[in-house]
């Protein structure tokens, strides 16, 4: 059915208000200080509009409002206040956007049966000639990867995507940092949400050496986090490239959090190698609908140079954007639309 601006900013009012009822406002309500003109929730209402902004920035987002949505929201404030309040409540962002992928029915003809979990790079600064001003110190890095397989300068995200589209967790770390140590942060702190992130000298007895020189192994090369954007433990089995295919991290991960971890290495046995090609592309295929929400995250969405100026500013916009992606996908399946159908309330 058609989905008219109306409809499309009292739903996503609504679902975040509802959500932040009954998970933050118990904790929050007696924050000190003086009484905002917004409410928490309408904050976070702007805030998560302001990721489909062409600009992704909340002061274009803010005259935008002024303009034409001033009866949606009567008591709008000034720009650097709004900044604060979005910064305050940046562990309720990370919070929410798991959260509404709970709440997303799945339809009858698309159960999940499994979820897809891959790294996406998030690049912060672009290549110049001359020295470039650098606003990170270990909270980014130089790494390599992607679809384009180059480097570049920033941070690498670790995304869960349950197989009929929403994300169910993210986790992000240094550019450099081995997805099987943001893998692990994101399992441990979904069964222990106050458990201390991972480190080399915890598991060097689980995992043994590693088959590099030395047999000494990297462990993350600055802070991961959030801990409040993993989601919750899951029994679904998770199919991944042959990034997380070492055996010793597979075989931690499933005795101690219960997740089973498939990836194309599983056939590598079958002796027969149509058959083994053949087994892979079927995997492939499963995981092809994490492309689509990785597209909506980075192309649609801007979470590539995602222009912030520190680790939390970081984490806050990039939970905005998992939280605008499901609210998506939730609002596509309440009104009967196609999964990923785009609706930009700013066009």
């Amino acid at each position: 059915m058609p989905l008219d601006v109306d409809t499309f900013l009292t739903t996503v009012y609504c679902v975040i208000d509802d959500l932040y009822q009954t998970l933050c406002a118990p904790s929050l309500a007696h924050t000190p200080g003086a009484k905002g003109k917004l409410s928490d929730s309408e904050v976070l209402t702007l805030a998560v509009l302001a990721q489909w902004h062409p600009h992704r920035c909340e002061r274009c987002l803010l005259r935008y409002a002024h303009r034409h949505w001033r009866p949606y929201f009567p008591q709008l404030t000034s720009q650097s206040a709004f900044n604060r309040r979005v910064r305050n409540l940046w562990a309720v962002l990370c919070l929410l956007g798991p959260a509404v992928a709970q709440q997303i029915q799945p339809r009858p003809d698309d159960q999940p049966a499994y979820d897809v979990w891959d790294g996406v790079p998030i690049p912060l600064m672009r290549r110049c000639r001359g020295q470039p001003h650098h606003l990170f110190g270990t909270e980014a890095g130089l790494g390599y990867g992607g679809s384009d397989q180059e480097w570049y300068s920033g941070v690498h995200a670790l995304v869960v995507v349950r197989a009929d589209g929403p994300s169910t967790g993210f986790v992000l770390g240094p550019g450099p940092t081995a997805e099987y140590w943001l893998a692990e942060a994101l399992l441990r702190w979904r069964h222990d949400p106050t458990a201390p992130g991972p480190r080399v000298e915890q598991l060097a007895g689980v995992l043994g050496p590693s088959h590099k020189a030395g047999g000494e192994r990297t462990g993350p090369t600055g802070p991961i986090g959030p801990r409040w954007g993993v989601g919750q433990p899951t029994s679904r089995p998770c199919l991944s490239d042959l990034g997380c295919s070492g055996r010793a991290w597979r075989a931690h991960w499933r005795e101690a959090y219960g997740a089973t971890l498939l990836t194309k290495a599983e056939y590598r046995s079958v002796s027969d190698e149509r058959e083994r090609q053949a087994w892979s592309r079927w995997l492939c295929g499963l995981r092809q609908r994490v492309e689509t929400t990785f597209n909506i995250l980075t192309d649609q969405l801007g979470a590539k140079f995602p222009r912030v100026r520190g680790l939390w500013g970081l984490w806050t916009r990039f939970a905005a954007k998992v939280l605008a992606s499901n609210l998506g996908v939730q609002i596509n399946h309440l009104f009967g639309r196609s999964t990923f159908e785009i609706f930009n309330p700013l066009s």
